[in-house]
């Protein structure tokens, strides 16, 4: 996720240049069609076209606010998810009389709940929302790749499963298809083993309903992560602002002549406005799908690390990893 409060301008034009250079072919266009060409009919009529700019405009609203409440639903569940390891640590913990060592199943169970948040990030980072198509859109991912040196999903995982099982237990949950859920059915087997020690019947009950909780909110992440924003809306709405950017200049020319002013400001008008309607056009596509790994999306590995660094000083170590701070105002 960007977190600078201002877009750079080089993060701006890596994103529009492409765009900024078909506005201006289209708009030179026009301008030449009209006045070097004399070809008169390629001016048409400001009024329809402005009509079409207002209905595409209420178009690109319903789909940026849409693509908002997906973006926002999915930051909602993983604050859940930070909310339910913190708390099923301190019920694990809350026995613990001061200086006394933490039990070795206590550890296990909290470490498998930060296995679990690190394996359901890698998944929903693995698996790409529309299948044919590079995760996250290929422009954004080279750029966050410039931002960051990351690990294979492969390496990712186990290095998260290690502190839980040894690595070739590693290895044969990453064969599981669903390797958070693999991670929790492991973390009852633990919860069972703390029973048998010194839980509580009632802290047993609280326990197993927050990996309930656990299981929920990852259903939760999955459906948005497998239900992409409907096509009918997303691709209609790109659609629009493709036919109103490219009749957009053909009817400034009688406007611009009516005013009397000289036609090539049709370029520049034309250009600015096309780029506001491809602006409001963009931003819907960068929040719709929240877990690309792209660059408006949900931070998962800076807040799985949160959650290690809570969860790793609730069991008492001192040696805790450093937080995840943003590289070139990205956090990842």
């Amino acid at each position: 996720m960007y977190v600078r409060r201002a877009i750079s301008p080089r993060i701006i034009w890596h994103f529009a240049w492409k765009s900024l250079c078909f506005f201006t072919i289209i708009s030179c266009i026009a301008v030449l069609g009209y006045t070097e060409l004399k070809l008169k009919f390629v001016s048409i009529p400001f009024l329809p076209v402005a009509t079409v700019g207002t209905a595409v405009a209420f178009y690109a609203g319903f789909k940026n606010n849409a693509s908002y409440e997906r973006l926002w639903e999915a930051r909602k569940i993983w604050a859940e998810i930070e909310h339910l390891c913190r708390y099923a640590t301190m019920i694990v913990l809350k026995s613990l009389e001061p200086g006394v060592s933490v039990s070795p199943t206590k550890t296990q169970f909290v470490y498998g709940l930060i296995a679990w948040a690190n394996a359901l990030r890698g998944q929903l980072r693995l698996i790409p929302t529309f299948y044919g198509e590079h995760t996250g859109g290929l422009d954004q991912v080279q750029l966050l790749k410039n931002h960051s040196g990351l690990l294979s999903f492969k390496e990712d995982m186990i290095k998260s499963m290690l502190p839980i099982c040894s690595e070739s237990e590693a290895i044969e949950l990453l064969d599981k298809p669903n390797l958070p859920v693999a991670v929790l059915f492991k973390q009852m087997s633990v919860l069972a083993a703390l029973r048998s020690d010194d839980l509580s019947e009632t802290d047993y009950e609280k326990l197993l309903d927050l990996l309930s909780a656990c299981s929920q909110q990852q259903s939760a992440a999955e459906r948005l992560n497998s239900f992409p924003f409907p096509r009918q809306y997303a691709h209609f709405s790109s659609v629009f602002v493709k036919i109103f950017v490219v009749l957009l200049p053909f009817s400034l020319l009688g406007e611009l002549k009516t005013a009397g002013v000289n036609l090539w400001l049709t370029v520049p008008f034309s250009v600015l406005v096309s780029w506001v309607f491809y602006t409001m056009e963009r931003v819907g596509d960068t929040s719709e799908n929240p877990f690309e790994n792209a660059l408006n999306d949900i931070p998962l590995s800076t807040i799985c690390r949160d959650i290690e660094i809570d969860l790793k000083s609730m069991l008492g170590e001192k040696d805790l990893p450093p937080a995840l701070e943003p590289q070139n105002y990205v956090s990842l």
